[in-house]
């Protein structure tokens, strides 16, 4: 007897048009990852960031954790000018005690108004 395939959990279905079939969120066992930008992108790079941690947030409620069971984040900046104000969001936003490994680094983005992409990796 073969072992059940384990469940794969998805959230934030994006599909249309000109855009990527993709999930936003997906989750297995004990892993959690999600990778988004922000939704109102005319606003400046720490706007973008902290709509990302928004969305974060209810994503990783939806897969029953949050940002304190953190593993690691990769940040995209389109300018590393902005890097400040995407960190003054970060230090907002992160729990102080149980911080995640972090990479930062600059990108060409898909859309011209994305400063701001960023992906983190969570166990349940």
């Amino acid at each position: 007897m073969t072992a059940p395939e384990p469940k794969i959990e998805r959230y934030g279905h994006v599909e249309g048009p000109g855009r990527p079939t993709m999930s936003l969120g997906v989750a297995q066992g004990d892993w959690v990852s999600i990778c988004t930008t922000a939704k109102n992108r005319p606003a400046g790079a720490e706007n973008q960031t902290r709509q990302i941690f928004a969305a974060f947030d209810g994503y990783l409620a939806q897969a029953g954790t949050d940002k304190s069971k953190l593993l690691t984040a990769q940040v995209w900046l389109r300018n590393m000018a902005d890097y400040d104000a995407m960190n003054a969001a970060w230090n907002d936003w992160i729990d102080p005690a149980n911080p995640p490994t972090r990479s930062c680094m600059r990108a060409d983005m898909a859309r011209p108004d994305t400063l701001v992409e960023i992906r983190i990796t969570a166990v349940r």
